[in-house]
């Protein structure tokens, strides 16, 4: 019926303040979709529902069963949708009334690249301003929407009861391996499904805009779910355990709503942050990767080249991601945070161009170094390594109180950067995998990641605290420092200043995982003291936990001078390690052709962390000097 059915043809949106809203009609299960467009002011839309869904594989084409037919007048035309939406219209639209929906599929007309970059500035206000958003999670094939959902109010429900919550405590933390996989089963689904990995979601769940969720025939109010994720905070073995994905859900809970500034929320006030924390998000369109993220609230930062940025879909990829990157080191300065340059730590790559390798494998010509035709020091949003060091609440200075002193020259772009050259990469560790220092998961019969760091990077013997660093401190510090970032983390959790927290008790962390990952022999007696002391006092994985967030998918290396770094995946013998003024973190630079270098990406170099080479500086002992990056 439909593939005779002429095809839709949209009206122009002659203003910058208008959108469409689609009048969904009441309709049986075995009947077509059909309903309506309107025009309508963003400010003065009245009473809607916004449909927030994945838009899924297209529906074959032309064929009535992925289809809406839209009326004006007596006339009716069709409009080819995916599958998904389809089924999500057929599921949620009323059986005696018509839904007022605001539908991006339908009300934008998704062929008109200009009517685009408009309308997806719209995004975050539709949301916010909606009665209602309707969540589409897709269809329930397996049947596991409904247990799913009974098993989250039961666990709203006892996690609410001060007893019953006292009685879970003990199941998911000494009882683990007691749990019944079959009663998670559904709910280790539901964190799986699509949506909750789908880019757009950030913005359109953000809000607080109240919120249904839709499985198939089953539902659950938004805030009831969240409520249960972010209870389950606290159980992260439990989750690792079952598979249950709460973190994805709690990550999404009101993204788009001003935090508390004073709160640990502080990093989502970084625009370039925000960016970097949706990497791992599903976009169809990787220029949303930007676009996305215009009506968030760190866009109206004290940068004005960012706060200035505009959605164009006629643009490609690169050239955005390039823009962005220029706006952000050349719109930024400053020294308080020294987040200036948190565009560079943003920098991960996949792969790296290799000294060892011939000219020839450079692309000659447009004097580019990675099959993405991106500068190294423009960051490539549509990849995903760790998370970053630099994050914007965290205590880190290696830059002093300097700001940045930086130029952009050339077609295409060099980044010119002034800063102090520290050291040379001399040995680097295999990369470290996720949950290397889990010591639940940790195995006899192998060796052990901190193991090879030590005895097989930093060329020691015993785990003791008589070993020397350069800077005087014991090399074992220094070590497990540098692994866990100097466990920064661990601090802006417990909402402590990181400066009042006295080294004792990071040596006590540090004590307590390796007493308990290793046998007796390996570990000194006053390692064993400290452990025992700190029994009871300390959460005993503290240490384990942030070692594995700060490592993942990185290196361990030491220097020509004995230095410890923590650095990319992609990090080699024959690099460098400096700090670029205005950055709280070092970077590590790769010297290539015509006296440039490669930015590999940001690393801890312990020792550094905190102005060290400023002062260097300052006594003439290190010299200033311009890195050419290309």
């Amino acid at each position: 019926m439909s593939a005779k059915q002429p095809r839709y043809q949209y009206k122009i949106i002659s203003d910058n303040q208008s959108i469409r809203l689609f009048l969904l009609e009441p309709g049986k299960v075995d009947e077509p979709v059909r309903g309506r467009l309107e025009f309508v002011n963003i400010d003065d839309a009245g009473f809607y529902e916004a449909l927030s869904y994945v838009w899924g594989e297209p529906g074959p084409s032309g064929i009535a069963e992925y289809t809406v037919l839209l009326r004006e007048g007596d006339s009716e035309s069709s409009l080819e949708l995916t599958r998904n939406l389809h089924g999500a219209l057929k599921q949620l639209r009323l059986p005696d009334r018509a839904r007022r929906v605001w539908v991006d599929q339908i009300c934008i007309n998704q062929e008109d690249q200009v009517e685009r970059s408009k309308q997806v500035v719209f995004m975050g206000i539709i949301f916010k301003n909606a009665s209602h958003v309707l969540v589409w999670l897709g269809l329930d094939e397996e049947k596991l929407a409904k247990s799913a959902f009974q098993f989250i109010h039961k666990l709203d429900r006892r996690f609410k009861d001060t007893e019953e919550h006292k009685k879970l405590h003990i199941a998911y933390t000494k009882d683990i391996k007691k749990q019944s996989e079959d009663e998670w089963r559904a709910l280790s689904h539901l964190t799986d499904l699509p949506w909750f990995k789908r880019g757009w979601i950030v913005q359109e769940i953000g809000t607080e805009a109240p919120a249904t969720m839709f499985w198939g025939q089953s539902e659950i109010d938004w805030m009831v779910l969240h409520s249960v994720c972010e209870k389950m905070t606290d159980y992260h073995h439990l989750r690792s355990q079952l598979n249950v994905r709460t973190s994805d859900i709690k990550y999404v809970f009101q993204r788009f709503i001003e935090p508390n500034p004073e709160s640990y929320h502080e990093n989502r006030f970084n625009f370039i942050y925000e960016l970097h924390r949706a990497r791992n998000l599903h976009l169809t369109d990787q220029r949303d990767r930007i676009f996305a993220w215009l009506g968030h609230y760190s866009i109206r930062t004290p940068n004005r080249q960012l706060a200035a940025l505009e959605a164009d879909y006629k643009k490609p990829v690169t050239e955005i991601y390039i823009d962005v990157a220029k706006r952000a080191l050349m719109g930024e300065n400053d020294e308080k945070t020294g987040s200036a340059l948190i565009s560079l730590a943003a920098v991960q790559h996949m792969s790296l161009s290799s000294r060892n390798k011939p000219r020839t494998e450079v692309d000659v010509e447009t004097k580019t170094v990675d099959e993405n035709k991106l500068p190294t020091w423009v960051p490539d949003w549509r990849t995903f390594q760790s998370f970053i060091l630099s994050e914007p609440v965290n205590a880190h200075r290696a830059h002093g109180t300097s700001s940045p002193k930086l130029e952009i020259v050339g077609d295409p772009p060099i980044l010119k950067i002034h800063g102090v050259e520290i050291d040379t990469v001399v040995q680097c560790s295999r990369p470290l995998e996720a949950k290397e220092f889990h010591a639940k998961l940790m195995h006899e019969e192998t060796e052990l990641a901190i193991e090879h760091l030590w005895h097989g990077i930093c060329h020691k013997d015993q785990f003791n605290l008589t070993e020397t660093y350069p800077n005087g401190q014991e090399a074992l510090f220094a070590l497990m420092q540098t692994v866990s970032n100097a466990c920064v983390q661990i601090a802006t959790r417990e909402g402590k200043a990181y400066r009042d927290i006295p080294r004792t008790r990071w040596l006590q962390q540090h004590a307590t995982f390796l007493t308990n990952a290793l046998a007796n022999s390996d570990v000194c007696p006053k390692l064993r003291q400290l452990a025992a002391e700190a029994a009871g006092a300390h959460k005993g994985e503290d240490w384990s936990r942030a070692a594995n967030g700060a490592s993942k998918n990185r290196k361990f290396a030491r220097t020509e001078k004995g230095y410890y770094v923590l650095g990319p995946k992609v990090m080699e013998e024959g690099d460098i390690v400096c700090v670029l003024f205005g950055g709280k973190m070092p970077f590590c630079l790769r010297p290539w052709q015509d006296h440039q270098y490669l930015l590999v990406g940001e690393c801890y170099v312990h020792g550094f962390m905190d102005g060290e080479v400023m002062e260097i500086l300052s006594r003439g002992e290190a010299s200033e000097k311009i890195f050419e990056i290309a």
